[in-house]
């Protein structure tokens, strides 16, 4: 019988209603990963090919995937099927084409091996800290969700717990690059702040992926905490086109 796998599955106070002891899950994210790190797995398993290649061969195919995605290929791999979406409305039966309110996306439909994967998880609860938490990023230049960083333009954070308070120094809203030992880049500009929304302008970033991250001293009520609480946005937020070869290995997922 496959072992079980235990991921620690956060509480948090459920904002969309006034019940008593009632609760939101979220996973807690245990890292990330990319074809770098699948390569060096894959070595570890005993393979005669060398980490280089491997990245190579991976970084080959998510560039022939993401051609045939945007063919109108459906592309199946071993992790599930990707399809291309439209969204926005349509007027008539010869409808013009708006950038502002339409937009092609992905659909991400898990495949067998993932899905057998999924039912191997157990929850482990806990209480979150009360804090922060971040549900989304919206770049206000480019109107994309939790994507894309434009520098020294307004981007928009929503979530539960936001007010930005207290005198510790480490209050505020930060990006840290992607990898290891990286220096969070703090932001200067708050141009407003409720306990639901943070508006900013965001720092001259160069090129890059960036995880979004939020300090506080906030407490519930409008109540100061001694020690501040940070809560890490999960999803890696891209400056610029990110260089070929498998280095932006995370999908768009609608």
């Amino acid at each position: 019988m496959a072992e079980k796998t235990i991921l620690t599955v956060d509480l948090y106070d459920n904002v969309l209603t006034e019940k008593a002891n009632d609760f939101t899950g979220k996973v807690s994210i245990t890292g990330t990963i990319h074809n770098s790190d699948i390569a060096e797995r894959i070595v570890k398993a005993r393979t005669e090919y060398r980490p280089e290649t491997i990245l190579n061969i991976l970084g080959m195919a998510d560039d022939i995937k993401i051609e045939a995605i945007a063919e109108g290929k459906s592309v199946v791999d071993g992790v599930g099927q990707w399809l291309l979406n439209f969204s926005g409305p349509l007027e008539g039966e010869s409808p013009i084409f708006n950038s502002d309110v339409h937009r092609f996306g992905v659909t991400f439909t898990p495949g067998k091996a993932l899905l057998k994967a999924l039912k191997l998880l157990v929850p482990g609860f806990r209480k979150a800290k009360t804090g922060p938490v971040i549900n989304g990023f919206t770049d206000s230049t480019t109107k994309s969700v939790s994507q894309v960083l434009t520098p020294n333009a307004p981007g928009i954070i929503s979530g539960a717990g936001l007010l930005l308070k207290g005198d510790d120094p480490s209050v505020g809203v930060y990006f840290t690059p992607d990898g290891a030992d990286q220096t969070p880049v703090k932001v200067n500009l708050i141009v407003s702040n409720t306990t639901s929304q943070i508006i900013i302008q965001i720092p001259a970033l160069p090129d890059g992926q960036y995880l979004l991250s939020i300090t506080t001293q906030a407490g519930a009520g409008y109540s100061l905490v001694k020690e501040p609480r940070t809560y890490q946005y999960p999803i890696l937020l891209s400056v610029g086109s990110q260089p070929g070869g498998g280095e932006d290995d995370r999908p768009v997922i609608e």
